[in-house]
């Protein structure tokens, strides 16, 4: 079975990159468009602990961060009774006229049905979520309702 590709979005908002990097690594302001709640230090080699809607917790590291230009996170989801997926993700930012060109690569992923699985789900979770931060940033309304918790 063939490796899984790498995800890659990319989206415009128009905010500046500051203000993109901070939504992506403050814990107040990530739980604004994405999370419950966030325990994240932006400095390389810090753990982090992330908790969505419903309970869901995941924990990872701080891989390497560039403000306001970069910030890669090691991403290690747990389930299928505890099993351990490791993959990274990557934040691109870069100006572009009063705003900001975010690109989010995700890679990592091998071959298996629970492969297959985990890149389905977090491909559609990166296009919802990032979807509305662009809403928060640019409008100041939250997108996510309390049925679309992730259990």
């Amino acid at each position: 079975m063939a490796k899984i590709p790498p995800i890659e979005q990319t989206y415009y908002f128009a905010v500046p990159p500051s203000r993109v990097f901070a939504a992506l690594t403050q814990p107040r302001k990530l739980t604004t468009w994405f999370l419950e709640k966030a325990s994240l230090t932006p400095k390389s080699g810090t753990p982090f602990a992330f908790t969505w809607r419903g309970g869901f917790t995941m924990k990872g590291k701080v891989e390497a961060i560039a403000a306001p230009r970069r910030l890669e996170l090691e991403w290690v989801d747990r389930f299928d009774g505890g099993r351990t997926f490791r993959t990274k993700v990557r934040f691109s930012l870069r100006k572009k006229g009063r705003g900001t060109i975010l690109t989010v690569t995700h890679r990592g992923f091998k071959s298996g049905k629970r492969w297959i699985w985990l890149h389905g789900a977090i491909q559609s979770g990166w296009a919802y979520y990032l979807m509305n931060l662009r809403s928060v940033l640019e409008h100041g309304v939250d997108l996510r309702h309390d049925s679309d918790a992730l259990n």
